[in-house]
């Protein structure tokens, strides 16, 4: 049975860690600072952020947010995120929201228009919205796709991490992203 296309923008895990959350960030700074791979990162209280060296970063470099939550009776909870660096996760959230603005207000103002006996030229904008919508997230899956090594470096830092704490895996279906 094949599955379905994952279409997710940011794609994320959750792993269960037996150690206590301020013992995984412990780990994953002792990782970082050990510099023996192109990942760096800065830790938090309660999270860290993951990213490629200045050397190996290009236009589509991701990073991964990771957030650690106590586990009750004890251990605790990993929560990992997937996504570009932040400048650009802008321009794409700037590109939807551009698009999605040029599209409305076309069919705002081509419905004025018809209402009034004009022709409705406006309603051209509908269809550039929907082909700028479109352009931008291919252009964001083909980033996604451009990335997937660097990724897959960023997931291996995690279960790393996770392993030196002797900590079982919670998500079965956890997989590097394409």
């Amino acid at each position: 049975m094949t599955q379905p296309p994952d279409i997710k923008m940011r794609p994320k895990f959750d792993l269960r860690a037996e150690c206590e959350p301020n013992q995984v960030l412990l780990k994953v700074k002792e990782r970082l600072d050990q510099g023996q791979s192109s990942v760096t990162g800065k830790v938090f209280p309660s999270s860290a952020v993951l990213k490629m060296i200045p050397e190996e970063v290009h236009f589509w470099s991701p990073q991964l947010q990771l957030s650690v939550e106590p586990y009750l009776p004890s251990g605790s909870t990993v929560h990992a995120l997937i996504g570009p660096r932040p400048t650009i996760w802008s321009f794409f959230v700037a590109s939807y929201c551009f698009f999605s603005f040029v599209g409305v207000m076309g069919l705002i103002f081509g419905y004025s228009q018809v209402s009034l006996g004009q022709s409705g030229d406006a309603f051209w904008s509908a269809p550039f919205a929907v082909a700028g919508i479109a352009l931008t997230y291919g252009f964001a899956r083909l980033g996604r796709t451009l990335a997937s090594k660097q990724s897959a470096l960023l997931c291996e830092v995690v279960e790393e991490v996770i392993s030196d704490c002797q900590c079982p895996r919670q998500d079965s279906n956890l997989r590097h992203p394409v």
